[in-house]
């Protein structure tokens, strides 16, 4: 072999003995959140080692580590409902609904002073030695009865649109759960009041029963849709 050739070997001898030799540039934090967002698979299911093997798969988009329609992962998500149906309880609508009742209700009683105001100046002022006090009195005495008869209708009426406005209320706020739900991905929404609401002046049991309504002790924020859910009732 000619020395020309012997050289030419050793020197891609030497060239390849150097790049195994090189040390290897440690992969920097982009490379690492590159090969971590990396997609591993397609694969049918994985399985986990343990002291109890576990084999989890995707079944309808959720990862589920049995055959029970309860062992699935869901994502959850939480609502303030308090703070919502007062906002739309205070709303224009359910104000203005509120007040046309009351107004009617106002007529009604004023009549009921007009027909007191009507005994009176029939009467006058009169004792009961005068002849005219039992037809007086009697008449007075019905229309008080009549007037309590309204008085027990009137507040009834008035919890009947208020509790009717509440279920709409909730009925309107599930709706839009629904919907904020629907565009985020999430299974399961809880209704909440934030740990850091403050407490009512109340007595003990409505102070027992705040503390028994607020399901979580802790969590993070990000679960919290009550702004998303105020802004799709028109109410952010």
């Amino acid at each position: 072999m000619r020395t020309f050739d012997r050289t030419l070997i050793v020197l891609a001898l030497v060239a390849a003995t150097a790049a195994l030799l090189r040390p290897q540039p440690t992969p920097s934090i982009a490379d690492s959140a590159r090969l971590a967002a990396e997609a591993l698979g397609p694969a049918s299911s994985l399985e986990l080692e343990g002291e109890k093997p576990l084999v989890i798969r995707n079944e309808e988009g959720r990862i589920a580590w049995n055959d029970e329609a309860t062992s699935r992962a869901w994502s959850i998500g939480a609502v303030h409902i308090d703070r919502i149906i007062k906002e739309m309880i205070q709303s224009e609508v359910y104000a203005g609904e509120r007040q046309d009742l009351e107004s009617e209700l106002r007529e009604l009683d004023s009549e009921f002073s007009d027909r007191q105001k009507s005994i009176q100046d029939e009467f006058g002022e009169i004792g009961e030695e005068d002849p005219n006090f039992p037809e007086a009195q009697a008449r007075m005495q019905g229309l008080m009865q009549e007037y309590q008869q309204f008085a027990q209708m009137a507040q009834g009426r008035m919890a009947q649109l208020q509790a009717e406005q509440l279920e709409r209320s909730y009925r309107d706020l599930i709706e839009a759960i629904e919907v904020v739900a629907d565009k985020a991905q999430i299974d399961l929404v809880y209704r909440y009041i934030p740990t850091s609401e403050p407490f009512l002046n109340s007595s003990v049991e409505q102070a027992m029963l705040q503390i028994q309504m607020r399901p979580f002790l802790r969590y993070p924020d990000s679960i919290d849709l009550t702004a998303k859910v105020l802004k799709e009732l028109d109410l952010g």
